[in-house]
């Protein structure tokens, strides 16, 4: 599968994506052959343990009395004291820039990025001949290597590499065959533009042209070929980028390009390989930019386009999150728009569902190694921090974090009142340890991580408090994001055991009990979680027959919100099962005609709402909702290269800026509409793909626990095998039939249902 073009790349959002979970490029094509760089510890700011004023935790007491009182106006205002102190929180910022262009105007542009291979191939025409221009990121050499080659007449390259910031520079060693930068990450939106680590950018260059000092750069005259291998490093972890730098490259230029292909390709496309969906392609003629055209101007029509979106997410979260990459994937994966960065929110890890939503497709479609990074950061430097925070602001045991968090591991409130208060955020990353059990059985891995999540219950039953009126146990503060309620008129934000809150809170208690049952590992605290489920409060349906976002039933501010976060108990936590309860799957229906109302810009123009819409409708297995909610975010809210955007119009300030959720929601949701888990045991195949979606075969969907399936259909049946992780009695069921499979680890069985 692939993307490709008849022209070069005019802006960020036309190039082309490279990455190895550690460095990210973004390859614009063309004679100019342009490169933008980043790497995903090129961050400004420091780490802030504790942020807090002095009088936070007084404050803090004060506000949650105020709270439970429904005092919100006073609360909120008390709350201005417990806030983030943002200081050097700081942002990922762009790394630099890379030129590997072509002297003379070509006569024709042909580009593309095999999805398989990672590698992106550019061919230029001339009238002497063909130049072809190749460019990858290895993951087990570090490095990026541009090759150039001309086939016919020999060619003039030009070569430069630039930082990104101020102080930064460039120094060349003509007869090393190295260029070198050196600078630091500072910007002073995010920070106070003089804190932010220290990188290094090393190049070197093998030729057979003749190389000449030019105010453009390295000039390659009379040349056939020009291999660049280039790497990058931070000391972000303490170590020296130029040595790290310099390790790599002479280990790269050691093996030669050949060899760092070959290892290259072979880990690549293991990965790649690992999933797969293919589906009629009526369009695949048609360069990708133009494919997506007609694909919006026809409504649809070309399923194929949709099988490479959803191939291109797994891509985009292979590229940008590796199981040794040094941190998770932030906002923009490993890549970096120089916009992103500048905007009030920052390109970091937002945990109130963008960093979860990163990571959505990586355990069911064969990457969930790639989550390594995620769980590692938030054991070694969100939960320390997060200890810190909740005992000065809650006075609290264990851990906990809020709505946003940095490559340091911030755990304070955000800066604002308005949206830095979800408290039960660090329970909702803390859960990605459990949901890595349930994909894998590893009882290492979860001894390893379970006291992070236990220590994450423990803070989360500390800061429950018991109402008054019926003795029910509510998260306090408690806040939806980002949606506010309307009480006394006005639009409030903050109150007590809203929906988001309590669902996180149950999720986590039961992952803990059960993680205790399993490693025998139960004691006083782990058995008191059973009344506190018990005391948490029940989801209910409101006055409009909707599925209650708070405690109470109050009229919401902004009926079509992007955020539907009440809506957790049905994905990701699968609570709410609209076959065993159907008055709740009817209220979760009824939020969804409300979010969807006349007015719905809000909701429809957000890449992660819009997956979140193709979600939930595949969990109420709405099949043919799911599929119309596919089609906007591919005709409207991705652009040429297939990355989606953050909201539309791109006439805002914040319009088409990208967004990684985007892509990676997008692939998971498809996952959703082709294969769910119903249960213990339980797989349920086909359960939301719309008629239009005629024929198509997956292979390496995982299911809880590891099995793989593979499938393929068509107008009358549906056929496939399950290779079981497991010994296990398993219940498949499709288009309302069912059959047993009695599997033994490593067994592969097949499967076949035709349709009545």
């Amino acid at each position: 599968m692939k993307l490709w073009y008849r022209q070069e790349a005019r802006e960020w959002t036309q190039a082309l994506p490279l990455g190895n979970g550690h460095m990210g490029a973004m390859s614009y094509g063309g004679a100019q052959g342009r490169f933008d760089l980043s790497e995903n510890t090129c961050w400004s700011g420091e780490n802030q343990p504790c942020p807090l004023a002095g009088n936070a935790g007084e404050s803090m007491q004060r506000a949650r009395a105020l709270l439970l009182d429904k005092q919100y106006a006073q609360a909120e205002e008390v709350l201005k004291d417990c806030v983030g102190q943002k200081g050097n929180y700081g942002t990922q910022v762009p790394l630099g820039r890379l030129t590997v262009s072509l002297e003379a105007e070509p006569l024709s542009v042909y580009r593309e990025l095999e999805l398989e291979t990672g590698v992106a191939l550019d061919k230029l025409e001339l009238a002497g001949g063909l130049v072809e221009r190749e460019s990858f990121l290895s993951n087990p050499d570090k490095v990026m290597v541009v090759r150039m080659e001309a086939l016919g007449e020999r060619q003039t390259f030009c070569l430069w590499v630039e930082g990104w910031s101020q102080p930064c520079h460039t120094e060349r060693n003509e007869a090393a065959h190295t260029l070198w930068v050196r600078g630091r990450a500072l910007e002073n939106i995010h920070s106070d533009g003089l804190t932010g680590v220290s990188y290094g950018v090393f190049l070197r260059y093998e030729t057979d042209g003749s190389v000449v000092w030019h105010r453009r750069g390295l000039v390659v005259e009379n040349a056939s070929k020009l291999t660049v291998f280039l790497t990058a490093a931070t000391d972000f972890f303490g170590e020296d980028p130029e040595e790290v730098c310099r390790r790599r490259i002479e280990a790269a230029g050691q093996k030669g390009y050949e060899a760092v292909k070959s290892a290259h390709l072979q880990e690549h496309t293991e990965a790649m390989n690992r999933c797969t969906l293919t589906m009629e392609d009526t369009r695949g003629h048609l360069p990708t930019d133009a494919r997506i055209r007609a694909f919006a101007e026809n409504g649809g029509g070309d399923d194929g386009l949709i099988a490479l979106f959803f191939q291109y997410g797994r891509y985009l979260l292979l590229g940008s999150t590796r199981p040794d990459s040094t941190l998770p994937a932030a906002l923009q994966g490993v890549w970096n728009d120089d916009r992103a960065c500048r905007m009030e929110w920052t390109d970091d890890m937002h945990l109130d569902i963008n960093t979860q939503m990163n990571y959505y497709p990586a355990e069911k479609t064969g990457l969930g190694d790639c989550v390594e990074p995620l769980l590692r950061w938030v054991r070694d430097r969100l939960a320390p921090n997060g200890a810190e925070m909740a005992k000065a602001l809650y006075g609290a045991r264990g851990w906990g974090a809020h709505t946003v968090s940095n490559a340091f591991g911030w755990a304070a409130p955000g800066w604002d009142v308005n949206w830095g208060f979800a408290v039960t955020c660090g329970g909702w990353i803390a859960y990605s340890i459990w949901e890595h059990y349930l994909w894998t059985r590893d009882k290492a891995y979860l001894a390893e991580y379970y006291d992070t999540l236990l220590e994450s219950a423990r803070f989360l039953r500390d800061i429950l408090m018991e109402d008054p009126e019926n003795g029910e146990w509510v998260t306090v503060p408690s806040y939806s994001p980002e949606n506010a309620f309307l009480w006394e008129g006005k639009p409030r934000y903050l109150s007590v055991g809203g929906s988001f809150d309590t669902t996180v809170t149950r999720a986590v208690f039961l992952a803990v009990r059960e993680a205790a049952d399993i490693l025998g590992r139960e004691d006083d605290f782990t058995r008191s979680l059973e009344e506190a489920l018990r005391r948490l409060p029940p989801y209910r349906a409101g006055k409009h027959g909707q599925l209650m976002e708070w405690y109470y039933d109050f009229e919401e501010a902004l009926p079509d919100h992007r955020h539907t976060s009440h809506l957790l108990a049905l994905h990701p936590f699968g609570m709410i099962d609209p076959r065993r309860s159907p008055a709740l799957g009817d209220a979760v229906r009824t939020t969804l005609r409300r979010r969807l109302g006349e007015n719905a810009k809000d909701i429809v123009y957000a890449n992660w709402a819009g997956a979140l819409l193709i979600l939930q409708n595949a969990r109420l297995q709405e099949a043919e909702a799911a599929g119309e909610f596919v089609k906007p975010m591919i005709a409207f809210l991705s652009r040429d290269n297939m990355m989606i955007t953050h909201q539309g119009p791109t006439t805002t300030i914040t319009g088409g800026i990208y967004e990684l959720d985007g892509n990676t929601g997008f692939t998971a949701a498809v996952a959703e509409m082709l294969l769910q888990d119903g249960g213990p045991d339980e797989l349920l195949l086909l359960p939301a793909v719309p008629q239009s979606w005629r024929t198509g075969a997956f292979r390496g969907l995982c299911a809880h626990g590891g099995h793989q399936v593979a499938a393929q259909w068509d107008a009358a049946h549906v056929t496939g095998t399950i290779r079981a992780a497991w010994d296990a009695e398993l219940c498949v069921r499709a288009f309302g039939q069912e059959t047993k499979l009695s599997v033994k680890a490593g067994e592969t069985v097949p499967f076949s249902f035709a349709r009545q």
